[in-house]
């Protein structure tokens, strides 16, 4: 779980992280998440620790950029918003959900049939670049509920599985 955006326009809701790891855990009971990044996370990090006690390792601010890309190679799936470990995981070849608000898809898409990107380019406003939104919301990563990220993480998952079975 990575709730790493740079700005408020491309931050996922930290309740929505919640409310995805609940499902998530519910589905696959044996899952150990695991958050890094730096101290700009810290209190979101420290949100999940609380919600999801044992079932979260939170290593924000405990690992150099070559540690997290180190661990990241035992990761199985990131959900993450714009930033450099989405960077890290989708080009390791990780299974990666990467949550896009005002950031340019149509730049800095992660390509391959690893990744799928959920983007704000179908919006009139979208890839709007803007640190905060000329609305006054975030409905660009509002619109994507954990209940529809948890739906296309288990398909982005179950691809990859029959992929490499073929």
């Amino acid at each position: 779980l990575n709730p790493a955006g740079a700005f408020t326009t491309r931050h996922w809701p930290i309740e929505y992280y919640v409310r995805f790891g609940k499902l998530w855990l519910q589905n696959f009971p044996q899952t150990q998440f695991v958050v890094m990044g730096t101290e700009f996370i810290a209190e979101k990090a420290s949100h999940l620790k609380k919600q999801f006690g044992n079932k979260l390792i939170n290593l924000v601010g405990k690992t150099t950029p070559v540690q997290a890309f180190t661990l990241l190679q035992n990761i199985q799936l990131v959900i993450s918003e714009d930033s450099g470990l989405m960077h890290m995981a989708w080009v390791s070849g990780i299974a990666t959900l990467a949550l896009f608000g005002s950031t340019r898809s149509d730049r800095a898409t992660p390509l391959g049939e690893h990744t799928l990107l959920l983007s704000s380019s179908d919006l009139p406003c979208g890839n709007c670049m803007l640190e905060e939104c000329k609305f006054g919301d975030n409905h660009c990563m509002t619109c994507y509920s954990p209940e529809f990220v948890f739906e296309k993480s288990c398909s982005l998952l179950s691809s990859l599985k029959t992929n490499t079975q073929l």
